[in-house]
């Protein structure tokens, strides 16, 4: 799109991309602070979407999905080669859809799962903890939540690493569009083989246990099993919302850390302030930013929306916003009251929402139990990626040994 629809006052729209826009690339989240100023904005990039800038438009664009669909949740066009339900669906539809998964997602199971991800995170830790050096997103913040991922689903922990890389590929290399969607399409020739595999078991086979697949092979929505194209789009969504994201809250929060050593000192000396350090690390660095598309005529935030407008919502111009947090852009550890967005809010808030603090949690207590003071590599630059979810390319550290 070069120039904006009609409805569009033209003193609204401005350059922006954060997708491929050099501050995206150098800081992401100081990109998104300096998008601020207009309450709301338009750009033309990717076929033109409205970007929104203050907490509470974001969220209550979150939470009325009448009027800001999910349909289409990404910006440029879905590349991904499945629907993927639940996030795709409007109520109520979602919440049929939902309701499989949330006994899966809840507080007490995911507890349940903190002495095995505790196991898994330690023992990738270990293998380079003696090294004095390593590339942390390659040792720790990719094949953690790939391999918990692969537990959840009931598969042998040696069939991380088939993941790790075609996940990356598909979701960042923007400049290759051959190349994300041939690694789409390897993603789920893998789940697809999956699925059909444990569909021949059968329901009657999973024993009642509660890995994903087996769980969802039981579920019921409308009072029928769910059929194989369902099966594979809950697959597909699963691995999607579940590894890229907990990798990238732990590329920032461990880049973070690198460069505070002030921060790393409080926490080996207040172990306890963890948990909510977790929170503030996941409001400073919120992620993800997703779309949402404008169901009917309306005005919201001032302007006027057209039915099939595109609206940004990016966490972090929500999480970040000065009139919701004050010093909204520096990071206090023990921030009270943090009604952050990095999860998002409405029916769609991320469901894996409590996994996803335990993850980043469990790795800031086991490598800071095992490497108490680590740096940035000297020499070496952290490169970014925007996009729909937020990330670093490379986290190379270092400690004494």
């Amino acid at each position: 799109m070069s120039t904006a629809p009609v409805h569009v006052d033209p003193t609204l729209v401005r350059a922006f991309d954060y997708h491929t826009d050099p501050e995206f690339v150098a800081d992401p989240f100081a990109g998104f602070d300096a998008a601020r100023g207009d309450r709301v904005f338009f750009s033309l990039a990717h076929g033109g979407y409205w970007v929104l800038t203050r907490a509470d438009d974001i969220r209550a664009a979150f939470q009325h999905p009448e009027l800001f669909s999910s349909h289409d949740f990404s910006i440029p066009t879905n590349v991904f080669p499945r629907t993927m339900r639940p996030l795709a669906l409007d109520p109520p539809e979602h919440g049929k859809y939902r309701q499989p998964l949330a006994p899966l997602f809840s507080p007490p199971s995911v507890a349940r799962r903190e002495p095995e991800l505790r196991e898994i995170c330690g023992g990738l830790v270990d293998a380079f903890a003696a090294d004095g050096r390593c590339e942390l997103l390659e040792a720790l913040a990719r094949p953690f939540p790939t391999t918990v991922f692969v537990a959840m689903l009931g598969l042998p922990l040696s069939e991380a690493r088939t993941f790790e890389q075609s996940n990356h590929v598909m979701l960042h290399a923007y400049d290759d569009p051959p190349a994300r969607k041939a690694a789409g399409a390897q993603i789920l020739a893998y789940l697809d083989d999956l699925v059909t595999r444990r569909e021949a078991l059968g329901a009657d086979g999973t024993d009642g246990t509660d890995d994903i697949l087996s769980v969802l092979l039981r579920a019921r929505v409308d009072g029928r099993r769910l059929d194989h194209d369902e099966l594979l789009d809950y697959a597909f969504m699963l691995f999607i919302a579940g590894l890229d994201t907990v990798t990238a809250m732990l590329s920032f929060t461990f880049q973070c850390l690198a460069e505070r050593p002030d921060l790393q000192r409080r926490l080996v000396e207040e172990p306890g302030l963890v948990p909510q350090a977790v929170e503030e690390l996941l409001r400073s660095h919120a992620i993800v930013n997703t779309a949402r598309v404008v169901t009917e005529d309306v005005t919201f935030a001032g302007v006027e929306m057209v039915a099939g407008d595109k609206v940004l919502l990016a966490t972090a111009l929500a999480s970040r916003d000065e009139e919701e947090f004050l010093a909204a852009t520096d990071i206090v550890l023990d921030r009270d009251a943090n009604r952050h967005l990095a999860f998002g809010a409405g029916p769609h808030r991320c469901i894996g929402s409590h996994l996803a603090r335990l993850e980043v949690r469990i790795a800031i207590e086991e490598l800071l139990r095992r490497i108490p003071s680590f740096r940035l590599a000297p020499g070496e630059s952290i490169v970014a990626h925007g996009g729909g979810v937020l990330g670093i390319d490379r986290l190379p550290i270092e400690w004494d040994v």
